[in-house]
């Protein structure tokens, strides 16, 4: 075995031994991650954080968000997830994965509870019961001190108020709110105001809300947190220099980004980088001069986030989208129908048993000509029998069809999207998602 091997292996077994941690410890993750970080010291101390919470929509942002700060020359690290096809997409420097003889060295600290920083050796507590979410987020903190970064962009993994994200001791610089909908209700709330409330957690004196479009029900309970911390807050519901100059910047200046939901996704990241950018008392977007309008072109046609109305072929064409709950399906079918028109699709698909399977399958049939349900390699997914039980119910039995591996159901779509012409539209669950685009890439479709 050669050292490319070797190494390869080494990789492997520490993701492994992270993946292989309880999804839910018995403490919150903020309290994980504030016990961590007391610990190593505050690595995080001094970092410029930017907070992101939501149901829907965080991702794209911040990669927006991310783009537009590196066109304009920080350096910025930026930790989300979940990971589609490598553990190593979560962390990223600069927009490329963190390396992987990083992932094993910082890692293996961190399984072994003895972790060096600036040369100082300290122990992590061995009574706590860490997830693989709370490794991830001390790795990519302490990753990010090495790198200096200008900018540190974190995305909650659940929630807010209590995911591991808040447990940090710096009060970021911007909190971002992306919207607000019906997701994890076992665990954050069976209400939009419960939800919002548990997002809006996030929230910690002096730092500066920003406030993407939402539903008004979420607008009220997160505003009234807010306000509770006398906090500056960028609202896109209201009319501002702010919200005004980023729709004319999503207007201008077009993306590599498809998805119609994505423009006010975009709208939001604008509105981020021009506060950060000019400060409370900016103008309006003729206050960005020529060179600052360039660099923001640029960046817009760059941004990329996969998995999320992403073209992966064009013979036939497949577009796969993480659309994985009632609000992300409703997005993507606007998105279909404004993009395409009102013709029918193969759909490609898998869910997860905590998900609203009756509301997803319900906005997604009109559309649906044919379907073909992939089994998930993970505890929380649905039956393929149950899936299609409810699609029976819209389509025709002899539509449906159930695959043995996502393998299977990209070969089968796929040469049915060749035979009749129509698209193929992959979306339920990003676990199945990142399955798609392993699968592709090893038969060659996706370059």
């Amino acid at each position: 075995m050669n050292c490319m091997e070797n190494n390869t292996d080494t990789y492997f077994s520490v993701v492994s031994a992270i993946e292989a941690k309880r999804r839910f410890g018995r403490m919150y993750g903020r309290d994980v991650t504030s016990r961590f970080l007391d610990a190593v010291n505050h690595p995080e101390k001094g970092m410029k954080i930017i907070h992101i919470a939501g149901t829907n929509g965080k991702g794209s942002t911040a990669a927006g968000l991310e783009r537009l700060l590196r066109e304009d020359g920080f350096s910025i690290g930026l930790f989300t997830s979940p990971h589609l096809v490598d553990f190593a997409e979560r962390i990223k420097y600069n927009g490329a994965d963190i390396k992987r003889e990083d992932v094993v060295r910082i890692g293996s600290m961190i399984l072994s509870r003895t972790v060096t920083i600036d040369g100082k050796s300290y122990y992590l507590p061995d009574d706590i019961e860490d997830t693989m979410f709370d490794d991830s987020l001390l790795m990519a903190l302490i990753f990010f001190k090495e790198k200096k970064c200008d900018y540190v962009i974190l995305e909650t993994g659940l929630g807010g108020l209590h995911d591991s994200t808040s447990g940090l001791s710096e009060t970021p610089v911007l909190s971002i709110i992306t919207r607000i909908g019906l997701d994890h209700c076992a665990i954050l709330g069976n209400t939009i105001e419960e939800i919002a409330h548990e997002k809006a957690g996030i929230l910690k004196k002096g730092t500066v809300l920003i406030l993407s479009e939402n539903d008004e029900r979420a607008r009220a309970v997160i505003r009234k947190v807010a306000g509770s911390l006398s906090l500056e807050t960028v609202d896109m519901n209201e009319e501002s220099s702010f919200s005004a100059a980023a729709e004319e910047i999503v207007k201008k200046y077009p993306s590599s980004l498809k998805g119609t939901y994505q423009k006010e996704n975009l709208t939001t990241a604008a509105a981020a980088f021009l506060r950060l950018k000019y400060g409370p008392d900016f103008q309006g977007f003729n206050e960005l001069s020529k060179e600052d309008r360039e660099k923001i072109k640029k960046a817009f046609i760059s941004i990329s986030w996969p998995g999320r109305m992403q073209i992966l072929s064009e013979d036939p064409v497949i577009i796969a989208d993480g659309a994985h709950n009632p609000q992300g399906v409703k997005a993507l079918h606007d998105s279909l129908i404004k993009l395409f028109g009102d013709e029918k699709y193969i759909f490609a698909t898998a869910v997860l048993r905590d998900k609203d399977m009756k509301d997803m399958v319900e906005i997604m049939a009109p559309l649906c000509g044919t379907v073909y349900i992939s089994p998930v390699e993970n505890q929380r997914a649905l039956s393929p029998d149950l899936l299609s039980n409810e699609y029976s119910v819209y389509i025709d039995k002899k539509d449906i069809h159930i695959c043995k591996s996502t393998e299977e159901t990209i070969r089968l779509s796929s040469a049915d999207g060749k035979r009749t012409g129509r698209k193929v539209i992959a979306f339920g669950s990003l676990y199945f998602i990142g399955d798609l685009l392993y699968e592709l890439k090893k038969i060659h479709l996706l370059q």
